[in-house]
Protein backbone atom coordinates (compact mmCIF):
# COMPACT_ATOMS: atom_id res chain seq x y z
CA UNK A 1 0.00 0.00 0.00
CA UNK A 2 0.83 3.46 -0.92
CA UNK A 3 -0.09 6.62 -1.40
CA UNK A 4 0.99 10.14 -2.73
CA UNK A 5 0.76 13.43 -1.52
CA UNK A 6 -1.87 14.80 -4.14
CA UNK A 7 -5.14 14.57 -6.09
CA UNK A 8 -5.03 11.46 -8.43
CA UNK A 9 -5.89 13.88 -11.59
CA UNK A 10 -2.62 15.60 -10.16
CA UNK A 11 -0.76 12.30 -10.28
CA UNK A 12 1.94 12.26 -13.47
CA UNK A 13 3.35 8.94 -15.02
CA UNK A 14 6.49 9.99 -13.67
CA UNK A 15 4.95 10.45 -10.24
CA UNK A 16 4.15 7.11 -10.42
CA UNK A 17 7.21 5.67 -11.81
CA UNK A 18 8.80 6.92 -8.36
CA UNK A 19 6.74 5.51 -6.22
CA UNK A 20 5.29 2.42 -7.88
CA UNK A 21 7.42 -0.89 -7.45
CA UNK A 22 8.86 -1.52 -10.52
CA UNK A 23 7.51 -4.36 -12.84
CA UNK A 24 10.21 -6.67 -11.95
CA UNK A 25 9.21 -6.84 -8.02
CA UNK A 26 5.75 -6.78 -9.36
CA UNK A 27 6.19 -10.13 -11.49
CA UNK A 28 7.70 -11.68 -8.21
CA UNK A 29 4.79 -10.39 -6.01
CA UNK A 30 2.48 -11.84 -8.91
CA UNK A 31 4.64 -15.18 -8.93
CA UNK A 32 4.19 -15.61 -4.86
CA UNK A 33 7.93 -15.19 -4.25
CA UNK A 34 9.43 -12.79 -1.75
CA UNK A 35 10.77 -9.67 -3.16
CA UNK A 36 12.57 -6.87 -1.21
CA UNK A 37 10.87 -3.37 -1.99
CA UNK A 38 11.15 -0.54 -1.32
CA UNK A 39 14.86 -0.66 -1.47
CA UNK A 40 16.71 -0.47 1.90
CA UNK A 41 17.93 2.56 2.83
CA UNK A 42 21.60 3.30 3.12
CA UNK A 43 23.70 2.41 6.54
CA UNK A 44 23.50 5.94 7.97
CA UNK A 45 26.93 7.64 8.84
CA UNK A 46 27.68 7.70 12.35
CA UNK A 47 30.66 11.02 13.48
CA UNK A 48 32.21 8.94 15.89
CA UNK A 49 34.19 5.45 15.77
CA UNK A 50 35.03 2.91 18.74
CA UNK A 51 37.57 4.72 21.02
CA UNK A 52 36.37 8.20 20.84
CA UNK A 53 36.46 10.33 23.78
CA UNK A 54 33.14 12.09 23.80
CA UNK A 55 31.17 14.16 26.19
CA UNK A 56 27.58 12.89 27.14
CA UNK A 57 24.31 14.87 27.93
CA UNK A 58 23.32 12.92 31.10
CA UNK A 59 21.00 15.66 32.71
CA UNK A 60 19.04 18.47 31.23
CA UNK A 61 22.63 20.61 31.55
CA UNK A 62 25.06 17.93 32.69
CA UNK A 63 27.97 16.46 30.64
CA UNK A 64 29.88 13.18 31.55
CA UNK A 65 33.24 12.69 29.87
CA UNK A 66 33.03 9.44 28.30
CA UNK A 67 34.65 6.90 25.62
CA UNK A 68 32.81 5.43 22.48
CA UNK A 69 32.24 1.49 23.07
CA UNK A 70 30.23 0.57 20.52
CA UNK A 71 28.26 0.99 17.27
CA UNK A 72 24.78 0.31 16.63
CA UNK A 73 24.08 -0.93 20.60
CA UNK A 74 20.57 -2.35 21.17
CA UNK A 75 18.98 -4.13 23.95
CA UNK A 76 17.53 -7.42 24.13
CA UNK A 77 14.00 -6.12 25.22
CA UNK A 78 13.96 -3.30 22.06
CA UNK A 79 12.17 -4.13 18.87
CA UNK A 80 13.82 -5.64 15.92
CA UNK A 81 15.32 -3.01 13.84
CA UNK A 82 15.83 -0.48 17.06
CA UNK A 83 19.07 0.67 17.92
CA UNK A 84 20.76 3.29 19.63
CA UNK A 85 23.87 4.89 17.35
CA UNK A 86 26.56 4.68 20.52
CA UNK A 87 27.12 2.97 23.46
CA UNK A 88 29.32 4.97 25.86
CA UNK A 89 31.58 4.08 28.72
CA UNK A 90 31.37 7.33 31.09
CA UNK A 91 35.10 8.16 33.07
CA UNK A 92 33.40 7.23 36.25
CA UNK A 93 32.43 3.93 34.94
CA UNK A 94 28.70 3.76 34.08
CA UNK A 95 27.55 1.90 30.79
CA UNK A 96 25.29 4.75 28.87
CA UNK A 97 23.57 4.72 24.90
CA UNK A 98 23.40 7.48 23.20
CA UNK A 99 19.34 7.56 21.74
CA UNK A 100 20.79 9.80 18.43
CA UNK A 101 23.60 11.06 16.78
CA UNK A 102 23.05 14.87 17.58
CA UNK A 103 25.56 17.23 19.37
CA UNK A 104 22.59 17.90 21.81
CA UNK A 105 23.22 14.80 23.21
CA UNK A 106 27.11 13.13 22.45
CA UNK A 107 29.56 15.68 21.14
CA UNK A 108 33.56 15.24 20.50
CA UNK A 109 35.43 16.01 24.02
CA UNK A 110 37.65 18.89 22.82
CA UNK A 111 39.84 18.53 26.15
CA UNK A 112 41.10 14.75 25.25
CA UNK A 113 43.76 13.80 22.55
CA UNK A 114 41.34 11.41 20.04
CA UNK A 115 43.08 7.85 19.01
CA UNK A 116 44.52 7.16 16.07
CA UNK A 117 41.04 6.75 13.17
CA UNK A 118 42.24 3.88 11.17
CA UNK A 119 42.71 1.94 14.87
CA UNK A 120 39.18 3.22 15.61
CA UNK A 121 37.58 2.23 12.54
CA UNK A 122 38.70 -1.51 12.46
CA UNK A 123 37.64 -1.44 16.13
CA UNK A 124 33.81 -0.27 14.81
CA UNK A 125 33.01 -3.42 13.33
CA UNK A 126 34.92 -6.27 15.37
CA UNK A 127 38.57 -5.76 14.33
CA UNK A 128 39.87 -4.27 17.89
CA UNK A 129 40.05 -5.19 21.22
CA UNK A 130 36.40 -4.90 23.21
CA UNK A 131 34.03 -4.48 19.83
CA UNK A 132 31.59 -5.98 18.42
CA UNK A 133 30.64 -6.37 15.19
CA UNK A 134 26.81 -4.69 16.03
CA UNK A 135 25.88 -3.35 12.43
CA UNK A 136 22.25 -3.30 11.68
CA UNK A 137 21.85 -6.68 9.42
CA UNK A 138 19.62 -4.58 7.40
CA UNK A 139 22.59 -2.90 6.42
CA UNK A 140 24.82 -5.73 6.30
CA UNK A 141 25.49 -7.23 2.77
Amino acid sequence: MFGLPMEAKEVTPQDMENVFPPDDILEKWHRGEEAEWPPLAPEPQLRFEVGTYVLCRVGPSDWCPGQVAQLWYREPNWPDGAFAPYKIKLDDGREIFAPADMDEIIKLNPDKQQPNSSTASAAAWGGGPGASNNAPAAWSS
